[in-house]
């Protein structure tokens, strides 16, 4: 069976946010522990891991309400870096930034992400040669 990483990414959440361990998690998702290990350590995954822990504590009878928060968890995992969601007059660009950068590379990599951001929205709005 193959999977992609977001889905992947999810179905360890889910696995993790109901208390198994990250062999349990890994298992489920089909990879190796490892790489779960590697996914706690990432701040994106953490904080959806906390956020998916806090619906199953809050209301954990409430299916439906935890689909959703998988769902939205899912879709920020699927986020390449550099993409541009165009919401109304506002753009947001996805940016990865490596756990460890110092503040200087974080600096230069934010700044790259934004130009090419802005760039692919002037793109698409036809209005590059501006």
């Amino acid at each position: 069976m193959t999977i992609n990483t977001a889905a992947a990414k999810k179905m360890a959440l889910l696995w993790l946010a109901g208390g198994g361990t990250t062999s349990v998690a890994a298992e489920a998702a089909g990879v190796r522990p490892s790489t779960v290990s590697s996914w706690r350590r990432n701040p994106v995954f953490a904080e959806e891991l906390a956020a998916v822990r806090a619906v199953y504590e809050q209301r954990p009878q409430d299916v439906g309400a935890l689909m959703r928060r998988l769902e939205e968890a899912e879709q920020r995992f699927a986020r390449r870096p550099g993409a541009v969601t165009v919401e109304g007059s506002s753009a947001r660009v996805h940016i990865s930034v490596p756990a460890g950068a110092t503040p200087r590379e974080r600096e230069r990599l934010v700044a790259r992400g934004v130009a090419r951001g802005i760039a692919r929205v002037l793109r698409e709005r036809g209005e590059a040669g501006l």
